[in-house]
Order: C-alpha cells, then sequence, then structure tokens
C-alpha cells in the first residue's frame, strides 16, 4: 500500500514551501521547454500542484492558483 497524505488546502497562512518550490521549478522547467513526468501531471502533493501552477501560467495576482 501507499502512503497516505494529509490534504491541507491554502489557508491564511498561505502557500506551502513545497507548493512555492514547485511552483518557481514549474516556471523553469516551462521556459526550458521540459517535459512533464507523471508524477507531476497527476501528483496531489503540494509539490506537484504548485508545479502544475507554474507550469501552466494558473497564478493569480496573489501568487496562488486560481481556484476554478
Amino acid at each position: 500500500m501507499g502512503t497516505v497524505t494529509e490534504f491541507k488546502p491554502l489557508g491564511k497562512e498561505g502557500p506551502s514551501a513545497a507548493y512555492v518550490s514547485g511552483v518557481a521549478d514549474g516556471q523553469s522547467a516551462r521556459a526550458e521547454g521540459s517535459a512533464l513526468t507523471l508524477y507531476l501531471q497527476v501528483g496531489i502533493d503540494d509539490y506537484a500542484i504548485g508545479f502544475r501552477a507554474g507550469f501552466f501560467g494558473q497564478l493569480n495576482h496573489a501568487g496562488t492558483a486560481d481556484k476554478g
């Protein structure tokens, strides 16, 4: 069996360090023309979500992912 991770939506304390790191890495990967791995395509942890937000440019002015 895999490991279960607690899902923590963005709250008052803002995005996690993993999310912010993922956004930066996603923006860099997009600029370099890198392909997404399966983990980065479907991962639900903060890093993967942040990576996709940075890679696909889905950020609002507050620096968090768009809600819908």
